[in-house]
């Protein structure tokens, strides 16, 4: 869902600033309240409700409030973000930031917009002189939505790396983890031959199908390991590897550690992640008092 914006009034700003991506797996899920833009230094994979994109460093995502999104990658690294609500009125002229914005040649630019209006809006000083430093941040976040909406207008190039066709595969692979999935499986569900398959699925995700579903099997098993106390064969069966001694080899080829090591490394990892801009299970962390 892309974001509405309104052309008259200023947005609250909520949080700002640039973070760590803490949950690179898909299986850990972000929801909150309020709009949102994040600017990455990072390729991954977004998946906003029921579609994916694949994100390059500098691209940017507009989520409206409420939308469910997570982040996929191997090397999770910092993005900015704002987030913001709007000022709603039915009378107001609106105008949609879509889903993704390749930016391109702009993303330093903007970039350092995002790093401005954050640096206004977290600097700390009196009363009176913070009011009219997030004041000032909010006009600047206005002129950048508006900046973003011209701006995708003109390259046309807003949503080039949607992938609707494939979407529902997706997830249809991540429902069905539990059981033996061969090429001929998703061949049947995206309605294609096995040969056309294999070939688009590797050139839309840059891996094979069974590389790809080993590595999705392996983050629905760090996801049970660092949230569940499901013994470790359990887990395997979960992600369809029954073999105790073959899930742990493949456990240890991608993640460099064995699944009892891993789970105790991240045994409180999710614990702390409401300290953070992370939040689990779709909820929002309550803010704490000022």
């Amino acid at each position: 869902m892309s974001i509405l914006c309104h052309v008259a009034g200023l947005p609250e700003i909520n949080r700002a600033g640039e973070f760590p991506l803490l949950n690179p797996v898909f299986d850990f899920t972000y929801r909150g309240p309020t709009n949102v833009i994040h600017l990455y230094g990072y390729d991954c994979r977004v998946r906003i409700n029921s579609r994916e994109y694949r994100i390059r460093p500098g691209d940017l995502t507009c989520i409206q409030g409420g939308s469910v999104y997570s982040i996929q990658t191997e090397n999770p690294g910092k993005h900015w973000c704002v987030h913001f609500r709007e000022a709603i009125s039915r009378k107001d002229a609106t105008f949609e930031l879509p889903d993704v914005i390749a930016l391109g040649a702009n993303s330093l630019f903007l970039r350092e917009q995002i790093r401005q209006i954050a640096t206004l809006f977290n600097t700390l000083g009196t009363q009176n002189r913070a009011k009219w430093l997030h004041l000032e941040a909010r006009h600047r976040l206005k002129t950048l939505l508006f900046a973003l909406h011209n701006l995708q207008g003109q390259t046309g190039r807003a949503q080039s790396r949607k992938m609707c066709d494939w979407d529902q595969l997706l997830v249809w692979i991540d429902d069905n983890l539990s059981r033996l999935i061969t090429t001929t499986d998703l061949a049947r569900q995206a309605g294609v031959g096995s040969p056309t398959l294999a070939r688009e699925f590797k050139r839309r995700h840059h891996a094979t199908v069974s590389r790809y579903l080993l590595h999705r099997r392996m983050d629905r098993a760090k996801s049970l390991l660092a949230t569940t106390t499901l013994p470790v064969q359990e887990i395997g069966s979960a992600i369809g590897i029954a073999d105790p001694q073959y899930f742990n080899k493949q456990f240890r080829k991608i993640s460099g550690k064995s699944p009892s090591r891993y789970r105790e490394e991240h045994r409180d990892y999710l614990d702390s992640a409401p300290e953070e801009l992370a939040v689990k299970d779709g909820q929002w962390p309550k803010q704490k008092p000022t």
